[in-house]
């Protein structure tokens, strides 16, 4: 019997995108009792300190589409 791994590594690049889809809308729907991992929290305090210092290049919205649109063709 196939696992949820094995069944998810068969499917198509679009059937995963839209099981992402689909476990994102079902993870919205039930986030009452989410506690996100420490990890999270220790990660967002770096990345605030490396904006604050300049350190991180920053994108306008038009920008960030395009270079993300262009990554999304080159696969």
């Amino acid at each position: 019997m196939p696992t949820l791994l094995d069944s998810i590594d068969k499917m198509s690049r679009a059937e995963k995108v839209q099981a992402m889809d689909y476990l994102w809308t079902s993870l919205e729907a039930d986030a009452g009792g989410y506690e996100p991992p420490s990890w999270h929290g220790r990660e967002l305090k770096r990345r605030d300190r490396l904006y604050a210092e300049n350190k991180v290049p920053v994108f306008d919205w038009v920008e960030a589409k395009a270079r993300l649109e262009a990554r999304r063709a080159a696969l």
